[in-house]
């Protein structure tokens, strides 16, 4: 029986888009059953004794774009470290991604195309035109993007951050098999490893 992996993220994160575009991968190796579950980050950091980007001190910011760059280069990924869209208003692209999922369609192509959109692309994942692009470039149909502003998705988001907490997960993006908790997307290795493991 497939492990499940559950996968916690906001799209405004770029350590979440680089792990998303090796999520695939270690899905397709192992048989693991991924599971997406955005979450509500400032709740998230209030629960956990997290800071947003912008309370951070100086030394930490600074230090943090020199990492993504690093990561740009070794992942071979480019990205703007600095976009203009950022932080970006993600409600309406995750309402798509779970209005994908509530839908039944593979929802992890779609997240990696948003992150890639504000990432690497530098496009505005708060214009309606940028999310409806991406839908059709994933080949998904057009209707996700009235559905995306269904306010059920606000319980789900809810949900997804509260079993976040339960799971002693304290930033994203974060992995989650079994009682164990894989933080960074520099922990995949790990990741795949432990997916390898019987259950």
């Amino acid at each position: 029986m497939p492990q499940a992996l559950d996968y916690y993220f906001v799209l405004n994160s770029p350590w979440s888009y680089l792990a998303a575009r090796q999520l695939g991968g270690i899905v397709e190796r192992t048989g693991a059953e991924l599971r997406l579950r955005p979450v509500q980050l400032p709740k998230l950091f209030a629960a956990t004794g997290g800071l947003q980007l912008r309370d951070r001190p100086p030394a930490r910011q600074a230090y943090r774009l020199q990492e993504l760059a690093r990561w740009s280069r070794h992942l071979g990924v480019p990205m703007h470290i600095q976009p203009t869209h950022f932080p970006v208003d993600e409600r309406l692209a995750v309402g798509a991604v779970l209005a994908a999922l509530a839908a039944g369609h593979e929802a992890l192509p779609l997240t990696v195309a948003f992150g890639q959109a504000l990432w690497t692309d530098n496009r505005n994942l708060a214009d309606e035109a940028v999310v409806a692009d991406l839908l059709a470039s994933a080949n998904l149909p057009a209707s996700l993007l009235a559905e995306a502003r269904d306010p059920r998705h606000d319980a789900t988001l809810a949900a997804n951050t509260e079993a976040t907490i339960a799971a002693n997960v304290f930033g994203v993006p974060s992995c989650v098999i079994g009682n164990e908790v894989f933080w960074g997307q520099d922990r995949l290795d790990f990741v795949e490893r432990a997916l390898t493991q019987p259950a």
